[in-house]
């Protein structure tokens, strides 16, 4: 009889399982960040303020350690399956954070009639201001995530929670259409989507017995890898969105410190970046494509300080 927790012993799981821990260390950090920054990022529909919290990326991060015990276990079908909501869930955040970025919340005409002549009129106008409730389908479905009324969409306004939606709402970005293209990036992308649905829909028996690896095998290491490799690939392109969208998200909180104690901060200081994004760019991002990073230095929305 196999005893499948032979891999877990292994000096090959070993190793994958200290490189994943890599990526979870990331995203943990990551969902803390924003946090505790202090930033807060709405979306307001037509009924009501909703609050964007981290609470996709510490489901994410719970992602990852299921993957990781699913290995563990010769699972790498299950594994694979669990990489592709990994997938769909971080660039769940990503649509709704770009949404809540662009959301025209008042009507445009009465903002073209703001008075700014002074303090007073400005106050009186800015409150007379009434909330734009024509939503677009894409604003429709992210108002009914929030609210938990997916189930009473129509089909065609679900199918805008889902990968092809967010990856063509997302490709209306020329800087993430750019990136896909000049850094080969859609290539892999589209092989990588393949197979993770290959495993979902168990497309064939190969698929079937990769959920029962068991040692000795001399695939093994090429199965951890290829877990490795997906996820990293995944986490770094959502790090790409992120810069895209609202890079202070990856703003240090050295200048909440300053703020707290009633410091006047350095010059610029609200451009650096937290470390561990830093180390994160360093050794993930520059893996993927090294010219990629003089791209994000030169191109993410806030002008952040990347080294």
């Amino acid at each position: 009889m196999n005893n499948f927790n032979d891999v877990e012993n292994s000096e090959e799981f070993k190793f994958f399982s200290n490189e994943l821990e890599k990526n979870i260390f990331f995203l943990e950090s990551f969902a803390s960040h924003i946090l505790y920054s202090g930033k807060v990022i709405t979306f307001i529909s037509d009924k009501k303020v909703n609050i964007l919290n981290p609470i996709l990326l510490q489901s994410c991060c719970k992602t990852l350690k299921n993957i990781n015990y699913c290995c563990s276990t010769g699972s790498f079908s299950d594994a694979n399956t669990l990489i592709r909501k990994f997938r769909d869930d971080l660039l769940l955040y990503a649509f709704i954070l770009d949404s809540s970025t662009k959301r025209n919340v008042f009507k445009s005409d009465e903002l073209n009639k703001l008075d700014l002549s002074n303090t007073k009129n400005f106050t009186q106008s800015f409150l007379s201001l009434t909330i734009d409730t024509t939503l677009s389908m894409d604003e429709t479905a992210v108002a009914a995530w929030f609210e938990n009324s997916v189930d009473q969409l129509s089909a065609k306004n679900r199918r805008r929670l889902s990968f092809d939606n967010y990856m063509t709402y997302l490709e209306q970005d020329d800087r993430i259409k750019q990136i896909l293209k000049d850094y080969k990036l859609e290539k892999y992308w589209t092989t990588l989507t393949t197979k993770l649905n290959d495993y979902v829909h168990n497309n064939g028996i190969k698929f079937t017995s990769h959920n029962l690896i068991s040692l000795p095998n001399i695939n093994l290491e090429v199965f951890l890898n290829n877990i490795n490799f997906r996820i990293s690939y995944i986490l770094t392109f959502f790090l790409i969105l992120i810069l895209m969208i609202d890079s202070t998200l990856i703003r240090s909180d050295d200048m909440m410190d300053y703020l707290e104690n009633d410091i006047p901060p350095p010059e610029d200081l609200q451009y650096d970046i937290a470390p561990f994004i830093q180390e994160y760019i360093d050794e993930k991002v520059v893996a993927l494509h090294p010219e990629l990073k003089q791209y994000l230095k030169d191109n993410n929305i806030n002008g952040m300080n990347i080294l």
